[in-house]
C-alpha cells in the first residue's frame, strides 16, 4: 500500500479511505500509512492505524531497525 520516493519518504496514496476499508473486511487490525494520509482521514476505523513518514519510520515501527 505504501509508495515511497529515492530519499525514502512515503508518498500518500490515493483512496486511502477505502483501502482501509477493505483492510477492516480482511481482518487486518493494524495498518501503516503515509502520514498525509492520516492526517486527512474523515471516517473512523476499526483499525490501529499508523501513519508514517519515511522508510526509516516504518521499519521502527515494524521492529526492523
Amino acid at each position: 500500500m505504501e509508495k515511497f520516493g529515492l530519499t525514502g519518504e512515503i508518498r500518500a496514496v490515493n483512496l486511502i479511505e477505502k483501502r482501509l476499508k477493505e483492510a477492516e473486511k480482511l481482518g487486518f487490525k493494524t495498518c501503516i500509512i503515509p502520514e498525509n494520509n492520516k492526517k486527512l482521514l474523515k471516517e473512523k476505523f476499526k483499525l490501529d492505524i499508523i501513519g508514517v513518514k519515511n522508510i526509516n519510520d516504518a521499519m521502527r515501527t515494524l521492529g526492523l531497525k
